[in-house]
Parts: structure tokens; C-alpha cells; sequence
């Protein structure tokens, strides 16, 4: 019996050594594998014979597709230059309307997107429809853009986005002439790859009978557990594309010129055209990025909220990334305008949010800028920062924020004066200038996402007295849409208008389009668009084991549609 026993003990201690080894091994060679493929992923003879575009029958007969190895970075200079040498090369040979060149996700950078090349004998543009399967999923109707002028051209380069992964469908295409007459038609049948996130969202209709504004809604961020990749869905949130990004969501699409920018890592961007070509990539250099990123035309700067390399704080400092130069340099570091909040800030015993050591005392979340003037969110203590001649010689204007933090501070003297009997924000997000000419010369709008939210975990003596109705970070009855007017003239902020949302305690956003609202609840799993009037149009929920970042609302106008 005890020589069967011990028999069977070896016989498990064996297993568990071979499994251990086996485990071994196999993070020994996945590492040798990784690092080979990131030696490769800038040799150009090696990308050129491992990179083919061939005939990929389960999407369409007559579509090509990509074939790589799956982890190399499509972002790199060197698999750009590779692939697009081989569609061009693929491009020498004459195509027409009836048998265009179709590509699948050509460039790498659009999992819903097939780009069509061909040429006619006439100026002309075109249209397409798509049309699912599935019969609960609508017909999606679009005007290509080729850039020509009155967009019309002989030389035709698109890229079809719009399709639905999962889902056999067809596309018709119809051409015009000059004169806006069909001059001929074609349709293709295109089956699309899965994915990882929702196909379908659960939509809600709420009691306007307005119409949603033209666009598809970004889901940036989607959940930790996923790649944040980029999620566009329409407005009856079936998802119609999927921008792939390598580790690190981006907080926003800004369109230059004819091309569109995003982050796709925490330290670099990419410039895209619309055929999904990356045009150029830009690196931080020394910092990496966090919360949100804007753009200033007139000097071609990247203005981004980053952290230092190495440093013992986070999330308290701007950089500028400039886009002719491609250096990047520190303008603001938070420490300069709230010493004393930085000097009396409590380290949590757990570490910050992200599971490390650095102070996230301030903890900023997002930026707007007004000529000279940037205005900074500061999450941790409920403040939003005016900073004059951020470029040059950024000088403290001014703070917006309930006066009780404030009192025997150092930014006591810096505080507007609360106009009227309202709840100051608390733990806001996207605050964003809205400028109306009609105000006069230092007055201006001020929007938010108030997320209503009382924390902060590094000054845990924070009085929430004054912030009736604050939530924690799991319950809270409502956030709320802010919008503040700022007389700098009489140093006074006053709310003027506001409505509640779907709580959510972190991250969420607003964003002013024409005339309606975007919304989103990041903790709520939802976003909504809502009437001039504030009533809500449609509300979208989605499967999330934490949440979205945020959700902006672009129309690609210029770019993919006419």
C-alpha cells in the first residue's frame, strides 16, 4: 500500500516537473519568437517576402487580402513602405469599374475596410449600399470622397468602410457622371471577419422625436480586458468599422488636413489618409501619454497630458509634441501652481490607481485651450486650472471650483466667485471652452461632464460637506451635464444650464455637436445623444467588464464620404 501511495506521488511529481518545464519552455521560445519578430519588423527585405497579398476566398472571390504574421506592428515605417510597394505594384495593371482592385484591410488599419482602385474613361464619383443578411440591420448608404474637385475624378481610390464583421452582405456600387446620372452599377459579395466586442448594441429610444446628428460614435477605450481599439458604430449602433491600436487607446480622432491623427500607443501617433495608409508616426519623447490630447492649428502642436519618465509623480504635467519638428517639450508641471496640495497630498497604502507608487495627487483628465489660455481638469480635487501663455511663461490665472477647497490655500486668492445657489462640480470630465462672440471679450462657456463623484484618494480629509448629493465610486443617483459661464471681468463662474446623466464616478464625457448632445457613462456601460432641448433621442448600452473611456461623435466628412 505505502509503495503504491509513494509510486503515485512520483508519478505526480513527474507531471507537475514535465508541466513546469513545458511552461518553461514555451515563455523561453514565445520570447525568442517576440523578439525576433520585433528585429524583423524593420527589415524591409524580410517584410517584403513575408508579406504577400494574395486571393482570400473567405471574404469574396474577387477580394485580396493580407498575409503576415499577425504580430508584426502594421504602424512601423517598414512594413508601410513594404505594403504599399506591393499595392502598387498591384495597381500597374489596368482596372475598371466592372473588375476593380479590392483589398482587404490593405494597410492594416481598418478590420471593417476594403480598398477599391480603378480608373475611368470619363470624371465621375460613386456611391455605395450595403446591405447585411441580416434583415435587422439597416442599409448603409454612402457618397465615396476622392478629393477631385466638385469630387469627381478619373483616377478612383477608396476605401469601403461601413462593413459589419460576422456578417455575409453585398455591396452595390453606382457611378456618376458630372451630370449626377448612373452610368453604371456593380455589386460584390463580402463576408467579414468576427470580432471580440458588439456587433449590435442594445438601443433605447427615449422622447424626442428629433433627429440624430450624421456620424458614427467612437468608443474609445473599450474596456481594460480588450485591445482599446477603435469602435465606430451608427445610429442604430451596429458596429460599421474597427481601427486596430497596439496597447494603448486613444482619448481622440482629430482631423489635419486630409488625414486623420490618433494615438496608438502610450507614445506614439499615427497619421492616417483615408485610403488607411500611415502617412507619418510621431514618438514622446521621455513622457508618455494619459487622459487626453489635443490640437492647436496654429502652431501644429499636439498639447498632451503626460507623465514623466521615471519620475515619483503622475498625471501632473503638459507637454507639447510639434508636428514639423517632431520634439517634444514640458510646459506645465502642476507643481508650479499647487505646492501645497502637491506638499500635503497622502500617498495610499494600496499605490495609485494603475497598482504603482507614484503621487497621483492632482490627477488631470483633460485640457481645452483658448488662444493663449489652457484650462486643465483636475480630477483629484474637483478644480478646473486657467493657465495664461501656456507656451511661454504659463502664468496662473485663475481656479473654478467650490471655494471650500480652497480656504487657507494657496489658490484662496486664485478662486472665482460662485454666482448663484448650485452644487460645485465634482470629479469632472472633458471640460471643453464653447465660444459665442455675442458674450463680449472675456466671458465664455464652459462644458463638462460633472461625474458628481466624491473622491479623492490622496487627500482622504477631503470635506465633501459641501457636494450634496456626490456619489461614491460604485452608487450615486445621477452625473450631471455642466455648463458654466466665466466672466474673467468679474472673476465669477455661474452654471446656466444643466441636466443629469447616467452616473458614472470616473472617466465619461460630453461633447457639443450642431445642435445635439453626446453623452457618455463610462460606468454606466451606455452613451446617449440628446436634443437642443436636452431630451434624450437614443440611448446605446454595450457589453463592458469595466467600461469606455469616452465616446466622441465624428462624419468623416472629407475623408472616407462626400
Amino acid at each position: 500500500m505505502g509503495d503504491k501511495m509513494n509510486k503515485n506521488i512520483k508519478k505526480i511529481l513527474i507531471i507537475i516537473l514535465v508541466i513546469i518545464l513545458a511552461i518553461i519552455l514555451y515563455a523561453v521560445i514565445n520570447k525568442a519568437y517576440t523578439a525576433k519578430i520585433k528585429e524583423k519588423v524593420n527589415d524591409v527585405s524580410w517584410l517584403r517576402k513575408n508579406v504577400k497579398i494574395s486571393e482570400d476566398y473567405s471574404i469574396g472571390s474577387s477580394i485580396l487580402s493580407v498575409n503576415k504574421i499577425s504580430d508584426i506592428d502594421v504602424y512601423s515605417d517598414a512594413y508601410q513602405k513594404v505594403i504599399n510597394e506591393k499595392i502598387e505594384e498591384l495597381k500597374d495593371k489596368t482596372y475598371d469599374f466592372e473588375d476593380p482592385l479590392l483589398i482587404y484591410n490593405a494597410y492594416g488599419t481598418n478590420k471593417s475596410g476594403i480598398n477599391m482602385y480603378f480608373n475611368t474613361n470619363e470624371e465621375s464619383y460613386v456611391t455605395y449600399t450595403i446591405t447585411a443578411e441580416d434583415k435587422d440591420i439597416k442599409d448603409y448608404t454612402k457618397t465615396l470622397y476622392n478629393g477631385g474637385e466638385n469630387n469627381l475624378t478619373k483616377n478612383h481610390e477608396y476605401q469601403i468602410t461601413g462593413l459589419v464583421a460576422g456578417e455575409m452582405q453585398t455591396i452595390k456600387f453606382k457611378l456618376y457622371n458630372k451630370d449626377n446620372k448612373v452610368i453604371e452599377t456593380n455589386t460584390i459579395n463580402v463576408f467579414m471577419p468576427e470580432t471580440s466586442v458588439d456587433i449590435k448594441l442594445d438601443v433605447k429610444n427615449g422622447k424626442s422625436k428629433s433627429k440624430l446628428e450624421d456620424g458614427l460614435y467612437a468608443v474609445l477605450g473599450h474596456d481594460k480586458n480588450f485591445n482599446s481599439n477603435i469602435y465606430l458604430y451608427d445610429n442604430d449602433g451596429i458596429l460599421r468599422s474597427e481601427i486596430p491600436l497596439n496597447s494603448y487607446r486613444t482619448d481622440r480622432i482629430i482631423k489635419i488636413n486630409d488625414n486623420l491623427l490618433y494615438s496608438y500607443t502610450k507614445r506614439d501617433f499615427a497619421l492616417v489618409n483615408r485610403l488607411g495608409k500611415v502617412i507619418k508616426t510621431y514618438k514622446i519623447d521621455g513622457y508618455y501619454m494619459h487622459h487626453d490630447f489635443i490640437y492647436d492649428d496654429n502652431t501644429n502642436n499636439l498639447i498632451i497630458l503626460a507623465n514623466k519618465d521615471d519620475a515619483n509623480t503622475i498625471e501632473d504635467r503638459v507637454i507639447t509634441l510639434n508636428l514639423d519638428t517632431g520634439k517634444t517639450k514640458e510646459i506645465i508641471n502642476m507643481q508650479d501652481f499647487a505646492k501645497d496640495f502637491y506638499d500635503t497630498a497622502v500617498a495610499p497604502e494600496d499605490g495609485n490607481t494603475y497598482g504603482g507608487n507614484e503621487l497621483d495627487w492632482v490627477h488631470l483628465n483633460s485640457l481645452s485651450i483658448n488662444g493663449n489660455d489652457i484650462v486643465l481638469s483636475s480630477r483629484e480635487f474637483s478644480t478646473i486650472f486657467c493657465i495664461s501663455d501656456f507656451y511661454n511663461n504659463p502664468t496662473l490665472e485663475y481656479v473654478i471650483g467650490d471655494p471650500s477647497i480652497y480656504e487657507g490655500t494657496s489658490l484662496e486668492s486664485y478662486a472665482l466667485k460662485k454666482q448663484g445657489d448650485f452644487i460645485s462640480q465634482a470629479g469632472q470630465h472633458t471640460i471643453t471652452y464653447l465660444f459665442d462672440e455675442s458674450l463680449g471679450a472675456g466671458r465664455y462657456y464652459l462644458i463638462m461632464f460633472n461625474n458628481n463623484y466624491a473622491g479623492s484618494r490622496t487627500r482622504p480629509d477631503f470635506n465633501w460637506e459641501p457636494f450634496v448629493g456626490a456619489g461614491d465610486y460604485n452608487n450615486g443617483d445621477a452625473s450631471k451635464y455642466y455648463k458654466y459661464l466665466v466672466d474673467e471681468n468679474n472673476k465669477t463662474f455661474t452654471l446656466v444650464d444643466s441636466f443629469d446623466l447616467d452616473y458614472s464616478s470616473i472617466v465619461s464625457s460630453v461633447e457639443q455637436l450642431d445642435k445635439n448632445l453626446v453623452s457618455s457613462s463610462g460606468m454606466d456601460n451606455s452613451f446617449s445623444e440628446y436634443d437642443s432641448n436636452h431630451v434624450l433621442i437614443r440611448k446605446f448600452n454595450y457589453s463592458s467588464k469595466k467600461y469606455a473611456y469616452r465616446v466622441f461623435k465624428y462624419n468623416f466628412n472629407s475623408f472616407w464620404y462626400y
